[in-house]
């Protein structure tokens, strides 16, 4: 074995090793079809018995937003990156994402909330679920779309 070329050799393997290791520690990427016209709240509840999963485009998973605004899955997602893609015009405001644990801290369901209108609309919104008894959120900014 030439000993010359043995630090780059061995240089590249832990590279190739770095790369294969972050690759399967990244979190899951979704996109979020709203559609023309959705104005509203949307609700996915993840981890559900019977559910249907996500479709996957890829390395992607896909929410398609009805026009019901709720939906449920089998897919359960930890640490999703959603990206967004807005044809009804409206903002997107107040997206959380939270997932549901045992005592030990296994997942064991979760949800992905948001609201698609004007800013107006989102505060009014909000305004009515805490008057009503409803989970009290503070205020976020618009998400980029």
């Amino acid at each position: 074995m030439n000993w010359k070329i043995f630090p780059a050799m061995l240089c590249a393997v832990f590279l190739l090793a770095t790369v294969a290791c972050s690759k399967q520690n990244s979190p899951p990427q979704v996109i979020v079809e709203i559609p023309s016209g959705f104005t509203g709240d949307f609700l996915l509840e993840m981890g559900v018995k019977d559910a249907p999963p996500l479709e996957k485009r890829g390395d992607e998973y896909v929410v398609p937003v009805p026009r019901s605004g709720k939906m449920a899955t089998s897919t359960l997602l930890i640490n999703a990156h959603a990206t967004f893609q807005n044809a009804s015009g409206g903002a997107v405001w107040g997206y959380s994402h939270a997932l549901f644990k045992t005592g030990d801290g296994i997942p064991i369901g979760g949800k992905i909330e948001f609201f698609v209108g004007t800013r107006k609309d989102y505060e009014a919104e909000q305004n009515k679920k805490n008057h009503s008894g409803g989970v009290s959120t503070p205020a976020e900014s618009r998400l980029q779309v």
